[in-house]
């Protein structure tokens, strides 16, 4: 009798941890993220005075121009910099910023 109840909570130990294991790779690799209403992007992408920018957060101030022109960026590029390009981490900014400033 011992030995079935043993069985049995191991078996339901062993079914809540894969049941863990499930909802926690759901949760971070199927469903899309969240959006927080009016949270502002950690960085965004912009024009400064004519150069490709990048802002931290909602600042005034870029904190980086680079060299390249607005002017010289083909037409989409050059409409999604001047609408501004909310980016979400260090690793997508450096993505773009390929893109945007070779």
């Amino acid at each position: 009798m011992q030995q079935a109840w043993k069985m049995t909570l191991w078996a339901l130990a062993a079914s809540l941890a894969a049941a863990a294991v499930i909802l926690f790779l759901v949760f971070r690799f199927v469903l899309p993220p969240q959006e927080t209403a009016g949270r502002a992007a950690p960085y965004t992408i912009r024009a400064w005075e004519g150069q490709v920018a990048v802002f931290q957060g909602d600042q005034p101030f870029p904190m980086q121009v680079f060299d390249s022109f607005v002017e010289a960026l083909p037409e989409e590029l050059r409409q999604k910099v001047l609408k501004g390009i909310p980016v979400e981490d260090e690793a997508q900014l450096s993505l773009l910023l390929e893109d945007y400033t070779s």
